[in-house]
């Protein structure tokens, strides 16, 4: 028996060339799954990054006098965590923490009065205690740390912001989106 080769059928051209589109389809989902992610992903870094930069010029437009107190003596508008229950209003005291991510309002620790809620309008959520942040879809948690510089000139202050997106945690763990650290000194 002798056989002929006179090239390929035309069923085996058909499965070769469905072979290959399912491989080329196969390639186009992986690298549009792979643009949207990054996409997002550039999203929530510049909203967490516009974030951090708000709470620092809000820390900043702070009264230093007033702010530097006591929290007891401390005015109403040195609380800007939305917060407005007892030990809340931390003003520019040294203290906060930007880590480990505080996911639900603490009512005790380093974070009390040193952290914020956003939703995902970035609005900040307020209440007069926690209940109002377990009640709400938080979206970004903002954590802060002050700490006092060792200076012989006027008195500094170092601020440090970090900013969580609830939507990217559970995705690549607890780090915060944006950092960043501004330095403000006694302007008297």
């Amino acid at each position: 028996m002798k056989f002929s080769n006179r090239g390929v059928t035309l069923i085996e051209t058909m499965v070769a060339v469905f072979v290959a589109l399912i491989g080329v389809f196969s390639l186009g989902n992986v690298i549009f799954e792979a643009t949207v992610f990054n996409k997002n992903q550039g999203t929530e870094n510049t909203r967490a990054t516009i974030y951090a930069q708000d709470k620092i010029e809000n820390l900043l437009a702070l009264d230093f006098t007033n702010c530097t107190q006591s929290s007891t003596s401390q005015p109403a508008a040195c609380n800007t965590t939305g917060i407005t229950a007892s030990g809340w209003t931390q003003g520019l005291l040294s203290g906060g923490a930007l880590a480990p991510l505080q996911a639900d309002c603490p009512a005790s620790g380093a974070s009390v009065g040193y952290v914020d809620y956003l939703d995902s309008a970035g609005q900040r959520i307020t209440g007069a205690s926690c209940s109002a942040v377990s009640g709400a879809t938080v979206a970004y948690v903002r954590m802060w740390d002050v700490r006092d510089l060792a200076s012989s000139g006027p008195a500094m202050k170092q601020i440090t912001v970090a900013v969580y997106s609830q939507s990217t945690v559970t995705a690549v763990g607890a780090k915060p989106m944006a950092v960043l650290t501004s330095v403000l000194s006694n302007p008297n």
